[in-house]
């Protein structure tokens, strides 16, 4: 009999779990609390008179160590939804046109259920009982594996101590994530700027899909402390900081259009040991906080994780 697999969180991970399972022929549904797929692999749209444009306000770039991923780049730039970016070494990636557009290629053949949040799992004698929020009855599955970020999944745990002990070993930086528009775009200006290293409140800022769009991010801390703060104060404070790095390049500068986005679980800070499935029951867990901290170590935890269900399930 064909075994179903519940995989929540739309991100890269419950992605790559999902396409994993399918080659072993196992179905799987993917279901997630958003809008979009992607999680912070995101961008935003903005339509002027002439063109769209996107802010990338999540992950900014990706990179590739591993032989599955850099499969998955290289599909991306072959179908020209993925390009280099800037220069580095070892190469930096991004969505050509939008950060999601490679994810979307990659999920056509996915069953797929965006605007669904689960609320409650539990052990049953068919396998793992579900609860949909919109839904006052369980529904059941052969399997469950959890992307989303660990202190989400902690309460989605609560029947599974095991793995809750796990999922505890991990914590995450928030990140203030504003985006800007130029009247005129100053000239001679680099398509990034990394201010990890340096003092102030913004750890990295880049363009979109072009030089007239770009996004702020600011360090964790700053973040952290300040993720209740009033939305105007915080928008001033980042323009300020933004206003100071663009003066190098420009006496007065014109911003027209800004937009602020808070990410909770931004950054992974700590990480757990590795992809885990309950020592008795058909649950894993999986995330950029069990591998690592970026795209890859997320798309990497996605199919551990569909590895070892499948391992259980057979």
């Amino acid at each position: 009999m064909q075994k179903s697999v519940l995989v929540i969180g739309s991100g890269i991970a419950g992605i790559s779990a999902s396409l994993k399972l399918k080659t072993y022929g196992v179905n799987s549904v993917i279901i997630d609390k958003g809008r979009f797929i992607g999680g912070r692999i995101s961008s935003r749209e903005i339509k002027d008179t002439n063109e769209t444009n996107y802010f990338f306000h999540g992950a900014q770039f990706f990179t590739a160590k591993g032989k599955s991923f850099k499969k998955i780049i290289e599909q991306g730039m072959n179908n020209n939804l993925i390009k280099e970016f800037g220069n580095f070494h070892p190469p930096r990636f991004r969505g050509h046109k939008t950060m999601r557009e490679f994810l979307t290629n990659l999920t056509v053949n996915l069953n797929i259920q965006q605007n669904n949040k689960i609320v409650g799992l539990k052990p049953s004698q068919k396998g793992i009982s579900v609860l949909k929020e919109n839904i006052k009855t369980w529904q059941n599955f052969d399997a469950v594996i959890s992307t989303i970020p660990s202190p989400q999944n902690f309460s989605l745990m609560e029947k599974f101590p095991e793995l809750q002990k796990t999922l505890d070993k991990s914590s995450y930086d928030s990140c203030i994530a504003l985006m800007f528009s130029f009247n005129e775009i100053p000239k001679n200006i680099p398509i990034y700027f990394d201010f990890n290293k340096k003092r102030g409140i913004l750890s990295w800022m880049a363009c979109g899909s072009n030089l007239n769009v770009w996004t702020a991010h600011t360090k964790g801390p700053y973040a952290n402390k300040n993720l209740n703060q009033n939305k105007d104060q915080l928008k001033k404070e980042i323009l300020l900081a933004i206003q100071k790095v663009f003066s190098k390049f420009q006496n007065s500068l014109e911003i027209n259009f800004h937009s602020l986005h808070i990410w909770k679980y931004a950054r992974v800070k700590k990480i757990s040991n590795g992809v885990q499935i309950d020592p008795v029951f058909p649950v894993a867990v999986a995330g950029d906080f069990m591998e690592g901290s970026n795209v890859e170590s997320a798309f990497i935890s996605g199919e551990k994780a569909a590895d070892l269900i499948f391992n259980r399930l057979n």
